[in-house]
């Protein structure tokens, strides 16, 4: 009996066994790579071995002190810190998740859940374990966390968090674009780190062994996964172009549908927005300064100030967050990513960051043009420039953001319960508004500017950059049924 031939499933060739045993050993030296860095760095903190010991509290004592004199420098360097906060990383990754879901990615999901949960679990339990306490800096810039300071959390998460999506989005990259990106992310990763030493709530090792501890967690759960990929018989990237093959970012229709006379328009209607806007603030401050409009502002102002009570300062403070600083960032970025994950586009990424720019920057000048001075009532509000009220950046920021996403909600789907977003919208806005007059933060008048603005910005926009309905999937042919065939016919 003749022994069988292998099938070509069975045949392995000496390239593709080269091929695999090269990734094995690369895998194998990332969580190497992370791994023996994390140990060696947790056995000198241990024995608090001199050198070390002199290097971290060197470091983090000049950092602060060079930090600490400049409020600004503080400021700018706690924001950059939250790009490796846990808040941070659970929305990024849910959004990611959600994304990936929408795209029926659910492989990739997975992936990202996976790497998230771990994440949340590993951090505290090391910090836990290990128990180091935090730097003592003679002049602190922020509150110490509560938590130990071995290893910098945020290091890990930053590296985590960002080179997670960085694996997923890589494969639907040009090679240049996945330079670009991989520079980026790297870099964001180093600054999150810089930023914990500058603040004085780690020290350098903290920061090291966080990192290390990231690439070993990020380097299992990516050979896992691909190992995994592999056992279902499914198509894994080459090493360092992602996890997978195929895009999974969106397509490449083009976002500006007249190229470069899209960017006029845009330009045109922003400077007559700013125009109305300009003309309605000189005309409430000039012409109708006393007037029905003018007793309206105060008597509503008025009432505000007699409704004040702890309670609901309280509540009235959370609703104007929705407009702040991480409100507006946090929900353009859900907005934005799971339009372009539904329509496919970038064109709606680049709607809503146009549209919060553009606000930013036509409130900055009609503010500066009109110079109305904040209401003269006690306020509820800390540092806001004495002659910015007009128009109120809080009903702006709130109109094109939430707003903006009603429009793409309206514009990308034929059912007709997209209007209760359109009235979930409103009543965000209205609520921000009303919350800004409670706070005496503006009056009424600015806030209806505001929305006026908002308003105007985005029928600007969605002229320009049209949002339309994904393509219906093509019927699929109608199969003719099946008819017998005839039977011969026999002469008699």
């Amino acid at each position: 009996m003749r022994p069988q031939a292998p099938t070509p499933a069975d045949e392995v060739a000496p390239h593709d066994a080269a091929s695999l045993g090269g990734r094995s050993l690369l895998g194998l030296a990332l969580v190497v790579a992370g791994a023996i860095p994390f140990l060696a760095l947790l056995g000198l903190v241990k024995l608090r071995w001199a050198p070390l010991a002199d290097l971290d509290t060197g470091v983090a004592q000049g950092l602060n002190a060079s930090v600490a004199a400049s409020p600004l420098s503080v400021r700018v360097l706690s924001i950059a810190s939250e790009a490796g906060g846990g808040a941070t990383a659970s929305f990024v990754m849910a959004v990611a998740v959600v994304c990936l879901l929408m795209r029926r990615r659910y492989a990739l999901a997975a992936y990202v859940t996976v790497a998230g949960v771990g994440l949340a679990i590993l951090v505290p339990v090391t910090k836990a374990l290990i128990g180091r306490t935090r730097p003592d800096v003679p002049l602190p810039v922020v509150e110490l966390p509560t938590n130990a300071s071995f290893p910098s959390g945020h290091a890990m998460t930053s590296l985590v968090t960002w080179g997670a999506l960085l694996l997923v989005l890589l494969p639907g990259l040009r090679p240049t674009a996945r330079r670009w990106w991989t520079v980026a992310a790297v870099g964001l990763v180093v600054l999150v780190g810089f930023t914990r030493i500058a603040l004085g709530v780690h020290f350098v090792s903290d920061v090291l062994a966080g990192w290390g501890l990231g690439v070993a967690w990020l380097a299992v759960v990516t050979i896992a996964f691909r190992g995994w990929l592999r056992s279902r018989g499914e198509p894994v990237a080459a090493v360092g172009t992602g996890v997978v093959t195929g895009p999974v970012a969106p397509g490449s229709a083009p976002t500006l549908p007249d190229g470069a006379r899209s960017v006029g328009r845009i330009a045109l209607g922003a400077v007559a927005v700013l125009a109305v806007v300009v003309l309605l603030g000189l005309g409430l401050t000039r012409l109708l300064a006393s007037g029905p409009v003018a007793d309206l502002d105060r008597a509503l102002l008025t009432a505000a100030v007699e409704l004040r009570s702890p309670a609901l300062t309280s509540v009235v403070e959370t609703v104007g967050s929705l407009a702040g600083l991480w409100g507006v960032v946090m929900a353009t970025v859900a907005g934005a990513a799971i339009a372009a994950a539904y329509l496919r586009s970038w064109r709606p990424v680049v709607l809503l960051v146009a549209a919060v720019v553009g606000e930013v920057l036509l409130y900055g000048a009609a503010a500066a043009v009109v110079g109305r001075a904040r209401p003269d009532v006690a306020d509820l509000t800390d540092g806001l420039p004495a002659g910015a009220s007009f128009p109120s950046g809080h009903a702006a920021a709130a109109t094109v953001v939430y707003g903006g996403i009603a429009l793409l909600v309206v514009a990308s789907t034929r059912t007709r319960w997209h209007w209760a977003v359109v009235a979930l919208a409103a009543v965000v806005v209205l609520a921000i508004g009303a919350s800004r007059v409670y706070v005496a933060a503006h009056r009424p008048s600015d806030v209806v500017a505001g929305v006026v603005l908002g308003v105007l910005w985005l029928a600007v926009l969605h002229r320009a950059l049209p949002i339309e309905p994904p393509p219906r999937p093509a019927p699929r042919p109608a199969t003719a049924p099946a008819v017998a065939p005839a039977r011969p016919q026999v002469a008699r």
